[in-house]
C-alpha cells in the first residue's frame, strides 16, 4: 500500500502581518507545508518578501477572493460593479452569490493572479477564500478556466458526499482526492487532528489536503476577522512535538501542490 500523502495548507497568507508570521512559524517549526496568499491584501507584497527571506521552502498558491471583509477588488469599481457594495468593498459571504456577475468574477480573479505574478513568484496552485469557487457550478467553471489558462492545480471544491459531482467538472485540472476542513472553529484540538490523521490512514484515497488558519494575533486581524483567537490555538497545535510524532507514526508523507503541478 502506498503512503498516504497530506498537504497542510494555511489559508490567508498576507491577510495581516501577524497572520503572515504565524504561517511562516507553522511552516518552519511545524507541519504546514503550503499556504495560499491574498493578492488583494495591502500586506500581500510584504508577505511575499517575508516568505522569500524567512521561509524559502514554503509552497505558495493564490487565495482567490470575492468575500474578504473590508477589502476591495484589484480592479476599479467601475469594471466590477457587481462584486462590491456601495462603499466599494467585497460583499459579505452570506449575500455575494446573489449579487456577482460571472464575467466580472473572471476578470477580477484573473487580475488577482496577475498581481501575484507581479511579486516575482508564480503560484503553485489555486483555491478561494470561503471556498467561493465551490458555491456554484458557474464559479467553479471560472476557477477551472483560469486554472487551465495558468496551468495550475485547483483545490478540491467538494465539502461533502453531496457535492462530489463538482469533481466531474475538473477533467484535466489536477486536484487532491479529498479536502479536509474539520480542523476549524470548535474542531481545533489535538484530538481532532489525530482523528483526522487516523481517518486518512483508513481511507481508500491517497492524496489529501487539510486547510488551516494559524496566526499570531495582531490588531489588524481583530478588525478584519471574527476568526482570531482560534488561530493562535491552531498555531500551537500545528507546531507541537506530539502532532509531528503522530504523523510520523502513521507514515503519512507531508507534501505540497508541487507534487501534482
Amino acid at each position: 500500500m502506498k503512503n498516504k500523502k497530506l498537504i497542510i495548507n494555511a489559508d490567508d497568507f498576507g491577510l495581516t502581518p501577524g497572520v503572515t508570521q504565524g504561517i511562516i512559524e507553522a511552516h518552519n517549526n511545524g507541519v504546514v507545508t503550503s499556504t495560499t496568499a491574498l493578492s488583494v491584501s495591502d500586506y500581500f507584497l510584504s508577505a511575499m518578501n517575508a516568505a522569500r527571506i524567512q521561509a524559502p521552502t514554503l509552497s505558495i498558491g493564490i487565495h482567490l477572493t470575492l468575500t474578504l471583509n473590508k477589502c476591495k477588488p484589484i480592479l476599479p469599481k467601475e469594471k466590477v460593479p457587481s462584486l462590491v457594495d456601495e462603499d466599494g468593498f467585497f460583499w459579505n459571504q452570506n449575500v455575494f452569490l446573489e449579487k456577482v456577475k460571472l464575467e466580472e468574477v473572471y476578470i477580477e480573479w484573473e487580475a488577482q493572479i496577475i498581481r501575484f505574478l507581479s511579486s516575482g513568484q508564480r503560484p503553485d496552485h489555486m483555491d478561494s477564500h470561503h471556498n467561493v469557487h465551490g458555491k456554484s457550478e458557474g464559479l467553479l467553471n471560472i476557477a477551472l478556466k483560469l486554472a487551465q489558462k495558468f496551468n495550475l492545480p485547483l483545490r478540491n471544491a467538494s465539502r461533502s458526499e453531496g457535492t462530489n459531482n463538482l469533481l466531474n467538472l475538473y477533467e484535466e485540472v489536477p486536484t487532491t482526492d479529498k479536502m479536509i476542513t474539520e480542523f476549524y472553529g470548535e474542531g481545533v484540538s489535538e484530538n481532532q487532528l489525530i482523528q483526522i490523521l487516523d481517518d486518512i490512514v483508513k481511507s481508500e484515497k491517497e492524496l489529501f489536503e487539510m486547510n488551516c488558519h494559524p496566526a499570531f494575533i495582531d490588531s489588524i486581524l481583530l478588525e478584519h476577522s471574527s476568526y482570531h483567537s482560534k488561530r493562535i490555538e491552531e498555531l500551537q497545535i500545528l507546531t507541537s512535538k506530539e502532532i509531528k510524532e503522530e504523523i510520523v507514526k502513521r507514515d503519512i508523507l507531508l507534501t505540497n501542490y508541487q507534487l501534482i503541478n
